[in-house]
């Protein structure tokens, strides 16, 4: 359903803005914007969104998909303690930007804690990169830390899409933000839970409730920094990974013969 009538109703009345009012503060007459509020009406150009979308401090995609009248007064509103609404950044133009979230702690635990707190958002490193129809939807970059990914190196950057938990792809690799943490993994979905998996053998597969979830974002491209020499290959990467298991299962086949034995 296309909330973006009742919606911009709903807004200026909490703001106690007239159409009137509205209108001068958009530079529009007050016909004009007054056909926005109407059920099948126009819809308002992308500047004229973004204004409005700046003036509520809300996000431009929630103006159309979020019921604010369901919200009774608050940011969020949850379904099945998924996320619906969060804000993202947008340019002058209108072309939302794409917010960078650092691996540094201060970085990722403010994530953690403010990700739908639009100020939050507007603080965050941002740029603009039209990837044209490589992907469509909002977008978002995150910087991984750890060698649970190998080869995908700690500290690069994953370049992710916001999708729902109904478009989640079985062993597709996906940010998940859940209550306590941001991790980087592949996933397999199995009833209320989610299997989440590692490309580096020696973790091993952790399990999560969907409901701790809080956003998804699916990784579509990795930004990394060129080494200045050459590292070690794939293949002999995989060997040496392969052989650390071994040893790592040898050792934990010994504590466990110690411990039948006490």
């Amino acid at each position: 359903m296309d909330y973006l009538a009742q919606n911009l109703k709903f807004l200026r009345k909490r703001h106690a803005c007239t159409q009137e009012e509205m209108a001068e503060s958009l530079n529009l007459k007050k016909s004009t914007y007054a056909s926005y509020e109407i059920e099948d009406g126009n819809t308002p150009p992308v500047k004229t969104l973004y204004a409005i979308a700046k003036k509520f401090d809300v996000s431009m995609d929630s103006l159309f998909e979020v019921d604010y009248s369901a919200l009774m007064g608050q940011d969020l509103l949850n379904i099945s303690s998924r996320e619906v609404y969060f804000p993202v950044s947008v340019n002058i133009d209108g072309q939302e930007m794409i917010d960078v979230v650092p691996a540094d702690h201060r970085a990722q635990a403010g994530y953690l804690s403010d990700y739908s707190d639009p100020s939050y958002i507007k603080s965050l490193p941002k740029i603009g990169w039209d990837l044209g129809s490589y992907e469509i939807g909002t977008k978002r970059i995150f910087q991984i830390s750890g060698d649970s990914m190998l080869p995908i190196p700690s500290q690069s950057f994953i370049l992710g899409v916001r999708k729902t938990h109904e478009e989640l792809i079985q062993h597709q690799a996906y940010i998940l933000i859940t209550n306590h943490d941001i991790l980087f993994k592949r996933i397999r979905t199995e009833g209320a839970n989610l299997h989440l998996i590692s490309d580096n053998p020696i973790y091993p597969t952790q399990t999560i409730s969907a409901d701790d979830v809080r956003q998804y974002w699916q990784a579509i491209k990795v930004i990394m920094d060129l080494p200045e020499e050459a590292s070690i290959a794939v293949t002999d990467l995989g060997q040496a990974i392969s052989e650390t298991k071994e040893k790592v299962e040898e050792v934990l086949a010994v504590l466990k013969h110690n411990s039948q034995l006490e």
